[in-house]
C-alpha cells in the first residue's frame, strides 16, 4: 500500500511574484516538487472557495505519494518569504488523523 499525502499551502496573494502568472515563492517549492516527485507541483485552488467574496489568501494543494516530509519541510523554512507570517505548510498522510502545520520563523 502506498502511502499519500494531502499537502496545502497558504500563502500572501503573490508573495515573492514579480507579475500575476508567477507564483514568486511557490515556485521554490514547485521546482523541489518537480525534481524530487517526477513532475508534481502545487496547483492554486483559491478560485474554488465557495461564497460571494474573493479569498485574502492563496491557497495551493498537491497530492504526493511518499513524501520526505522533513524534506519538504526544510526548503519551505528556507524560502524568503515577502509575507513569512502569512505562509503555511500543512501536511497529512493517509495515516495521520490530522494535519501538522509548519509556519516560517
Amino acid at each position: 500500500m502506498s502511502t499519500v499525502s494531502n499537502v496545502m499551502l497558504t500563502t500572501a496573494i503573490y508573495d515573492g511574484a514579480w507579475s500575476q502568472s508567477d507564483y514568486g515563492s511557490v515556485d521554490i517549492l514547485n521546482e523541489y516538487l518537480r525534481k524530487q516527485y517526477q513532475g508534481t507541483c502545487f496547483k492554486i485552488v483559491h478560485d474554488k472557495a465557495g461564497g460571494h467574496k474573493q479569498m485574502t489568501c492563496d491557497i495551493f494543494m498537491a497530492a504526493i505519494e511518499y513524501l520526505d516530509v522533513d524534506s519538504l519541510v526544510e526548503t519551505f523554512l528556507t524560502i524568503e518569504w515577502q509575507k513569512p507570517k502569512e505562509a503555511q505548510l500543512m501536511i497529512r498522510s493517509n495515516l495521520d488523523d490530522s494535519f501538522q502545520v509548519y509556519c516560517p520563523k
